[in-house]
């Protein structure tokens, strides 16, 4: 039987493993509690957005099961044996992807996300900047109140996340930018919190040695998938299911791999992109008949078997059963 049932939130299509049901309630309780803390509305209300509005919870979930692997290893391991930091740490690199999540449709000029219309939408630029500073705030207060190695493992992601996107700011319009730097860069936007909500559970957890290499490693592999997989999304993705209109990332420069592949087989392709031209209904045959698609899907897959392969470093159990059917989640979104 498999270990998923049911959808982690909104319109993610993406389903958390049954074993989490109570553990994801409590920090689901404790994102609303902490972003919406404010007493004034033009506050709470924009910073408990996109809370409300659904998500995969992916990142908690890694943090959660990451922990579970030491308590099922049987860690001697005090330090959260209430469970409580484990916790924090959850509710904390959510409340840090979401605060990425605000500044990145301010950049991006997105009108829609998670199916409901963007903060800086609703409330305006200046609101929404704000509030995302606000929620990386608040996760790293979360962060401190979990102590001993969250903020610094916290900390350090936060920092490789805003250095990507200042890559990947520097490679906007650029048709002929190399694939390794293109992975480069996802490996720190999109990367570093999966690999640190891993660290965080490790940490929390008490998994030490090899199992902790192995957990963070799968984390890293695991982001790389997820992030090719959303980046195909938006080239053919159906807009009811991903909740925005396809084609955001090449119309703000934003070239990913399939585009970049496609663009190192096809001259007159990346001739055209060079000059301008960003309209996705028009790009996309010759796309794919560079092969970008095809290329993009069997890079995910491959970086999605790396991160399954990791596992086999830790013992048979109820958290790496789950861990690996996060795997299977995410490439079940490859379209």
């Amino acid at each position: 039987m498999t270990p998923y049932s049911g959808v982690a939130g909104g319109n993610t299509g993406s389903a958390l493993p049954d074993c989490l049901a109570a553990d994801m309630s409590r920090v689901e309780e404790l994102l609303l509690a902490t972003a919406g803390a404010s007493d004034h509305p033009l506050v709470a209300e924009p910073s408990t957005h996109l809370i409300k509005a659904g998500g995969k919870r992916l990142r908690p979930a890694l943090v959660l099961l990451s922990a579970q692997v030491g308590a099922e290893g049987g860690s001697t391991s005090t330090a959260d044996v209430d469970g409580r930091a484990t916790d924090l740490a959850a509710a904390a690199v959510e409340l840090v992807h979401l605060a990425t999540l605000y500044h990145d449709d301010v950049m991006d000029e997105t009108e829609m996300r998670r199916g409901v219309p963007t903060t800086h939408s609703k409330w305006g630029v200046e609101v929404a900047v704000l509030a995302g500073d606000f929620l990386f705030a608040c996760g790293s207060s979360l962060g401190a109140d979990a102590g001993g190695e969250v903020p610094g493992i916290l900390a350090r992601a936060i920092a490789e996340v805003c250095e990507g996107q200042i890559v990947e700011t520097a490679a906007l319009g650029d048709p002929r930018r190399g694939v390794e730097d293109y992975l480069g860069t996802i490996a720190r936007k999109t990367g570093a919190l999966f690999r640190a909500a891993c660290d965080l559970g490790s940490a929390t957890g008490g998994v030490r040695g090899e199992e902790r290499a192995a957990l963070v490693s799968y984390g890293r592999h695991l982001g790389l998938a997820f992030q090719m997989v959303d980046d195909l999304l938006d080239l053919v993705g159906d807009p009811d299911v991903i909740g925005k209109m396809p084609g955001t990332d090449l119309k703000e420069g934003v070239f990913t791999y399939a585009v970049l592949t496609a663009c190192e087989r096809d001259e007159e392709l990346a001739e055209r992109i060079a000059s301008g031209q960003r309209d996705l209904t028009t790009l996309l045959p010759a796309i794919e008949r560079a092969g970008g698609l095809q290329a993009a899907r069997r890079r995910a897959v491959e970086a999605a078997d790396e991160a399954r392969r990791e596992l086999e470093a830790l013992p048979d159990s109820t958290p790496r059963v789950a861990l690996d059917g996060i795997v299977d989640a995410v490439l079940a979104q490859l379209p």
